[in-house]
């Protein structure tokens, strides 16, 4: 028998899966930065400004909004290259060891999805009760996840392929055309990364899933009794494997 029963905590969150979330923060947020002084160079100057401004003075440079700009630009393509690296690695372990379970929500037939994420929407946004139906469905990642990874992929597709592009352009031959062409993809994906953060921040810290949010950036656990409520497909398979 499960020894779930006899806990008042539940696992939701791995070491690994916390640790991989913690750099793929980190590293985020830090090409979101280094992308938007180079993306918005008016309204970032005053970064551009700030971080350039002590190496131009040990450069001599009269500029350091442009050594700014240029600190930025290659920041951010050395921070590409190690994002790159991670999600590859990450990516490899997770298919290897068959841990990818975000989309798990999409095998539920789509009359079913709908009615899923119709109701997760009202309950996020109105407070409105989730339908039984719906409720005691509920597994560690729900259908709005998986439809908000898919924007996350395209978008990291779209940044990673056009950005490789863009860095290697001159040894591959690529005409102004085409890299003006790459540099609106790498923007697109820029945005589609960014509605993806605004997705997962309005959901993380949503008060409903807070118990979710501590387990992130604490110890992994929630309460058994959370679990339960919001996640109770989830319980069954720990409960299975446990057994």
């Amino acid at each position: 028998m499960s020894s779930v029963n006899n806990e008042k905590e539940i696992e939701v969150a791995s070491p690994g899966y916390r640790l991989a979330h913690g750099l793929n923060l980190v590293l985020i947020t830090l090409l979101a930065i280094t992308g938007s002084m180079l993306l918005f160079p008016g309204l970032m100057s005053w970064l551009s400004y700030a971080v350039g401004a002590p190496l131009a003075a040990f450069l001599g440079s009269p500029y350091p909004t442009s050594v700014g700009e240029e600190l930025a630009r290659s920041s951010h393509r050395f921070l590409g290259e190690i994002w790159g690296v991670f999600l590859i690695v990450y990516v490899i372990y997770l298919l290897a060891f068959r841990r990818i379970h975000v989309f798990d929500a999409l095998r539920k037939p789509l009359s079913q999805q709908i009615r899923e994420a119709k109701a997760l929407a009202n309950h996020y946004m109105f407070g409105k009760p989730l339908p039984d139906d719906v409720a005691k469905n509920l597994d560690r990642h729900n259908v709005l996840v998986a439809y908000t990874v898919i924007v996350l992929v395209v978008g990291i597709v779209l940044l990673s392929i056009s950005g490789v592009l863009m860095v290697y352009s001159n040894a591959l031959g690529l005409s102004e055309a085409v890299f003006r062409d790459m540099l609106l993809l790498h923007d697109l994906g820029f945005y589609l990364v960014l509605l993806f953060i605004f997705l997962h921040l309005f959901a993380s810290l949503h008060p409903a899933n807070r118990p979710l949010l501590i387990a992130m950036f604490g110890y992994g656990k929630a309460a058994l009794e959370w679990v339960e409520k919001n996640m109770p497909n989830y319980l069954k398979h720990v409960k299975r494997s446990g057994s």
